[in-house]
């Protein structure tokens, strides 16, 4: 009777080893997902906090001192005077959005509460930021949620939310075009 021989062809084990080596560098360098982890990655690395915020949810009744107890980790720079939306602003740096790699966030006061929010992303993941914020306004089940998705003729999404709207730029971005959303309650919008 012949012995079993379990040993294995040395082509397979050179081949297996190159794919556990280049397999995982292919990955985190060649594909979208790939490339979305390394960049949050070196962003923690970085020491850049995460911003993770249902801004559909946003609502007036927000007060920077309640947003600086639920995002403790941002580093938040105020200032006061006269902005597009209200009388104080604040800014922090950030390193990812809802995990999408993002750079900073602003939020505008009026009289101590919230009017808007900007949030600046990564320019690579436009398309990926606008399909996700689309996806999950498109799924809240709100009595005041009015009239969904508004694309108008300046290019613009506008998807209206519990309270107010948030807007991004529709389709590929221009040069000279910021990636950024902007979320504006009812009340700002009242007051343009």
């Amino acid at each position: 009777m012949k012995k079993n021989d379990l040993k294995l062809p040395k082509t397979y084990k050179t081949l297996l080893m190159l794919t556990l080596v280049f397999g995982p560098f292919f990955w985190l360098t060649f594909t979208e997902d790939g490339k979305r982890r390394t960049d949050l990655a070196l962003m923690y690395v970085l020491g850049k906090s995460e911003f993770n915020a249902a801004l559909e949810s946003f609502d007036s009744d927000l007060t920077e001192v309640r947003l600086r107890e639920t995002f403790a980790d941002l580093e938040l720079q105020c200032a006061d005077g006269p902005n597009p939306y209200g009388d104080r602003l604040c800014g922090a740096p950030i390193g990812s959005f809802n995990q999408m790699p993002a750079s900073a966030v602003t939020f505008f006061f009026r009289e101590g509460q919230l009017r808007a929010t900007k949030l600046v992303y990564r320019r690579a993941y436009h398309q990926r930021i606008g399909d996700w914020v689309a996806g999950r306004v498109a799924a809240r089940d709100d009595a005041l949620h009015r009239e969904g998705e508004v694309r108008d003729s300046g290019g613009v999404r506008q998807l209206a939310v519990a309270d107010g709207a948030i807007f991004l730029r529709d389709g590929e971005l221009g040069k000279d075009e910021e990636p950024a959303l902007l979320w504006l309650s009812q009340a700002a919008l009242a007051g343009r």
